[in-house]
């Protein structure tokens, strides 16, 4: 277990390597589009269908696929229902921020984050399902989310502006996957290589990007919020210990159990800003909460990955 936690902190040492970046001027937050697009349209789609076409699919690798689907459609449904109880509790100042605070609690970073230190930790078979999983997430943000943030307002839109934001490479290259692991397709070895490499450059490069955009956050002024801290807490810890609890005992695979609480334990989605901003709500608060988040986790994600591996023991 011990080689695990050091592989943990291998990829999270990277993340310096961004905030030393950004300090230094060397990868200044104007670079950050690039690299966040890079990461979007090229190496994460290509790490999508090099994961996809690699499985075959079988009984057992269909019925991951629907206890991940099933279970990440409960997950964010409770969250949402828990984050509700939590924010009321908090009692924030300004009433306009109780949905901002919501989705900060339920969201999670199981896509941009997810992906590369899924792949690094727990391998293909892992990484695969964490793909599943993000289908439900990014249901999530552009619908429930929404919802949260405009707690208390009136929500004017139509299904257009909804699913507009679902129609991107990540998104497609999951299509492809999909069409490629049911219709049993073989990609040439070569064409399989390509992906693969491509994609892991995902690893790196997302956590390169994570460090600039923590270098970017007045961290001191995040440090006195103290609701904050405790709805970002909630999100690192509460949420993936509740969610341990509820699928630990079910009978579903070790697989699937593993993904569905790693998923929960990761930070609030970096995408969330820009929804918030899109709905004319706290944008601010929500970017604070992403970096409260993200700066957390870097000392949770390790210690979960490990009891994870201790407890269901999943193969790399």
């Amino acid at each position: 277990m011990l080689e695990v936690f050091f592989k943990v902190i291998t990829i999270f040492c990277m993340v310096a390597i961004g905030f030393a970046a950004n300090k230094k001027n060397v990868l200044p937050m104007e670079a950050n589009s690039y690299l966040v697009n890079l990461l979007l349209v090229i190496t994460s789609p290509c790490m999508i269908i090099g994961s996809m076409a690699s499985e075959t699919l079988t009984q057992s690798t269909f019925r991951l696929l629907l206890e991940v689907l099933i279970g990440s459609a409960v997950f964010f449904c409770l969250a949402a229902l828990v984050a509700f109880v939590l924010v009321k509790c908090l009692r924030c100042k300004d009433k306009e921020d109780e949905g901002v605070m919501m989705v900060i609690i339920t969201s999670v970073n199981s896509g941009f984050m997810g992906f590369p230190v899924t792949k690094a930790i727990f391998g293909s078979t892992s990484f695969f399902l964490m793909v599943i999983e993000n289908i439900v997430l990014n249901i999530y943000l552009y619908s429930l989310a929404v919802l949260q943030m405009n707690y208390g307002h009136e929500k004017k839109g139509n299904i257009k502006e909804v699913l507009k934001p679902l129609c991107n490479m990540c998104t497609l290259s999951l299509l492809f996957g999909l069409i490629i692991l049911f219709a049993g397709i073989r990609l040439p070895e070569p064409v399989l290589n390509f992906f693969n490499t491509v994609g892991d450059a995902t690893i790196p490069v997302s956590m390169i990007v994570v460090g600039v955009q923590l270098a970017e956050n007045d961290l001191g002024r995040m440090v006195k919020n103290v609701r904050l801290i405790i709805a970002s807490l909630a999100n690192v810890l509460l949420m993936p210990a509740l969610t341990f609890l509820l699928v630990n005992w079910l009978p579903l695979a070790a697989e699937s159990k593993l993904v569905l609480v790693f998923a929960a334990a990761f930070p609030c989605a970096v995408v969330s800003v820009a929804v918030a901003s899109k709905e004319g709500r706290n944008a601010g608060l929500m970017a604070e909460g992403v970096a409260m988040t993200t700066l957390f986790s870097m000392v949770t994600l390790p210690f979960i990955a490990v009891f994870l591996m201790t407890q269901y023991c999943c193969p790399s």
